[in-house]
């Protein structure tokens, strides 16, 4: 386990709400590298990046809240863009995001990692909130940035589409917290923060280049007391909301405005004690996400010369890809004890949850396209008639239907595990056992880790440990969800049968939209077998040197099978537990202090190998996906598959922290170096090719991203600093010295400052 504490969280940040870049330098975390593209949407994003732990997916983790999981049971990865008709476009793998302000703790577990914890195949995180203070304090923060804080590093230009101008845009945040103690026994902290981006946008030049402005809006409300009943007894409550929109206006369509929505709520009330030998606490929680999107119900594809706000004679977009409403709620009781015997410590626990999960679409959706121009002959459109306007009408149209999916899952655990001396020989022997109705597999967890001091502070620890993943019913929900239906209708009704007239009526196209089912009966829950050795050796000032290796082989994940025909001619696929990934890692840890100073290094390499488990939620015969690569023509999910996991799997990398105080502590300074090596990763070209038949296509291709050196600096100076009252200022910059990849296909950002300014009373 590696902790990391709230003064380490405010000296480390980079400034505004993302808390997973704290998990950067740890040695077993891979980081999302399209983050360093500084691309318009991901600029404007203020969710949490995503990462990978020990070779797991990043949807693999466990990520919790004060113990609530915050992780979601839906397929993160199904939306393939903007114009995904069945899936949430920019969701993430967690449905509760919290401000570092209000962090207490971080804890991350990236192997040997106690029977106390399940649901997961990577790691497991948990965000400790602070706990209320004894005494009244009240602090306020304010952040800003803007593209004016920023360096820039444009790709090489591409003469057949130019580049636009790198991102205008401003960044703040705000964060309140009061600290009240309502009696000598009874402690609330309250909170609130806002954060805000807006970005300048530029509509194509098909649509007039207009600029407009997209933002993205996160806000956290918080309310957690503290009881103190007894000695013996401690009570505990908390609620927490955090709303979380989003807006994306397409650079090509027209009246294509897009909110998104990712709203968590979380509440739990605990009670903790001790009762002779034994501690023990029980917990009560709820966790309710709501990640939906809303836009206009119709899009339609207009000939350019057919509309006044379109400068083209090719097609261009009017209106969005409709409502879509997805919520999880999750139930939870945990017990947890810890019992001192006279040979060593038991601990043990239960944890009971009910999940339910729920995609909807409330009101039909339709799609017009396939356009004729009326020629010489308008059309005469009936009345109502989205997709006719006399110069123009629509061949085609494709109708999404309502629906309303739902999935619930109770499932139970009960875990133990022993911890004893013997001799020189520590001992942490344990199991987990699982339960769920929606698979129906009782699964066993042993964990067993030895840890041997053969001399002095010289440690060697041994693991073994088998750690069974989350339900993700991705799947099952799209099982439930309706296919699409075609219509067409004629066009040619004029005397010489050329295009105008009046349209003719719709009817079901001669070929309809293939079925597709996913099968989950007789599937396993997907696990990961882990061994670890590591040798923990002491050295000057003060600190501790650790090599360590850790394996994985993560098998029984859910993959896709050959597309299968039934005799009806509807495409179907089986669900199947073919995916494996192996992972092995070696890391070289040290920390050490001398009097202020604070020192903290690890270099890792790593080897990630995946084999059949890609996103199993991707229709290969879609044709809204089909691209191009190594001269094929092939869709986007066998493209996955060419390039999966290889984004959160740089072979090599290191990490060197230094963090310090001056000035009898009124200056704090935190400074990190990160290096990233060199990998190879699939991109868009930003070229397209086009077929015999005329159809276009992106062309992907092979891209050796260069390794990458970046050193951070956060300087945090109290200005103010008497009594009861402090003020300070930040200034954080990011990559100093101004480097970047040389990545060809977006702008990159290099150096860069976020500057805060903050006063507490207390």
């Amino acid at each position: 386990m590696s902790v990391i504490s709230g003064q380490a969280v405010e000296n480390r940040r980079g400034g505004g709400i993302d808390t997973t870049e704290l998990l950067r330098p740890l040695p077993f975390v891979q980081m999302d590298a399209r983050s360093d593209d500084a691309t318009k949407e991901n600029i404007q994003s203020l969710r949490p990046q995503d990462f990978s732990i020990s070779g797991g997916n990043y949807y693999d983790n466990n990520i919790s809240i004060d113990g609530v999981s915050a992780t979601s049971l839906h397929d993160v990865t199904a939306a393939s863009g903007d114009n995904d008709w069945n899936n949430v476009y920019t969701q993430t793998s967690q449905t509760f995001y919290i401000d570092p302000t209000l962090i207490g703790n971080v804890e991350v577990f990236d192997s040997n990692i106690s029977a106390k914890y399940g649901d997961f195949i990577g790691g497991v995180v948990n965000y400790e909130i602070r706990q209320p203070k004894d005494e009244f304090s009240f602090n306020i923060t304010t952040g800003f940035q803007s593209d004016s804080l920023v360096k820039y590093h444009a790709p090489i230009p591409d003469e057949d589409d130019p580049l636009d101008a790198p991102a205008d845009f401003t960044k703040y945040q705000t964060s309140v917290t009061v600290d009240l103690p309502v009696t000598d026994k009874l402690f609330l902290l309250a909170g609130y923060t806002r954060a805000e981006s807006n970005v300048q946008y530029k509509k194509d030049p098909e649509l007039g280049s207009l600029t407009h402005y997209n933002g993205d809006v996160s806000q956290n409300f918080l309310l957690k007391g503290r009881y103190l009943y007894s000695n013996d007894l401690t009570f505990e409550a908390q609620i927490a909301h955090s709303p979380y929109r989003s807006e994306r206006d397409l650079p090509n369509t027209y009246n294509g405005l897009t909110t998104s929505d990712s709203n968590g709520t979380q509440g739990y009330f605990s009670a903790l004690g001790f009762f002779d030998t034994t501690r023990w606490e029980s917990k009560l929680s709820l966790m309710h996400n709501n990640s939906s999107r809303y836009a206009r119900n119709q899009r339609i594809a207009w000939r350019g010369d057919s509309v006044d706000w379109c400068f083209t004679t090719r097609n261009c977009f009017e209106g969005g890809v409709g409502n879509l409403n997805q919520t999880q709620t999750d139930y939870t009781w945990k017990t947890d004890f810890s019992t001192y015997l006279q040979s060593g410590t038991l601990n043990y626990g239960s944890e009971l949850n009910y999940s339910n999960a729920q995609k909807s679409r409330d009101e039909e959706a339709r799609y017009y396209y396939l356009s004729r121009s009326a020629g010489s002959k308008e059309f005469s459109c009936a009345p109502g008639d989205p997709a006719c306007n006399g110069l123009n009408a629509a061949s085609r149209d494709l109708v999404y239907q309502p629906f309303n999916a739902e999935v619930s899952i109770y499932n139970h655990s009960l875990w133990g595990e022993y911890l004893n001396t013997y001799g020189n020989i520590d001992i942490r022997a344990g199991a987990r056992y699982s339960y769920d109705d929606f698979l129906g597999n009782h699964n066993v967890a042993p964990r067993l880790t030895g840890t041997w001091q053969f001399v002095p502070d010289t440690f060697l620890t041994l693991g073994a440990n088998r750690y069974f993943g989350r339900n993700m019913v991705g799947y099952a929900i799209n099982e439930q969800v309706p296919v699409h239906t075609c219509y067409e209708r004629q066009l040619k009704n004029a005397p010489d049968n050329s295009y105008g007239g009046v349209p003719g009526k719709w009817d079901a196209c001669n070929f309809q939209p293939s079925v597709t089912n996913y099968s989950s009966s007789n599937l396993q829950t997907p696990y990961s077998d882990e061994l670890t050795a590591s040798l923990t050796i002491p050295t000057p000032l003060n600190g501790h040197l650790r090599p360590k290796v850790v394996y994985r082989e993560n098998r029984d994940q859910f993959s896709r099978s050959e597309k299968l025909t039934d005799r009806d001619g509807n495409d179907y696929y089986t669900m199947s537990n073919d995916g494996e990934t192996d992972y092995l890692g070696y890391a070289l840890e040290w920390s050490g202090s001398y009097k202020s100073h604070f020192f903290n290094a690890n270099v890792v390499w790593s080897e990630t190998r995946t084999n059949g488990a890609v996103d199993y939620t991707y229709e290969a015969d879609d044709q809204n996906e089909l691209v191009y690569y190594s001269n094929a023509i092939m869709s986007m999910a066998d493209l996955r598959e060419q390039d999966a996991r290889q984004n959160f799997a740089a072979p090599f990398k290191a990490s060197v922290n230094w963090a310090t105080g001056w000035l009898n502590g009124n200056l704090i300074t935190d400074t990190s170096l990160n290096y990233r090596g060199k990998y190879e990763y699939l991109t868009d070209s930003r070229e397209n090719y086009t077929d015999n038949e005329g159809n276009t296509y992106d062309i992907y291709e092979d891209t050796n991203t260069g390794s990458l050196t970046t050193v951070d600096t956060n300087i945090k100076y109290y200005f103010l600093n008497k009594n009861i009252h402090n003020a300070s200022v930040d200034f954080r910059i990011k990559n100093i010295f101004d480097r970047v990849t040389g990545n060809t296909s977006n702008y990159q950002i290099g150096r860069s400052f976020w500057l805060g300014l903050n006063y507490a009373f207390n």
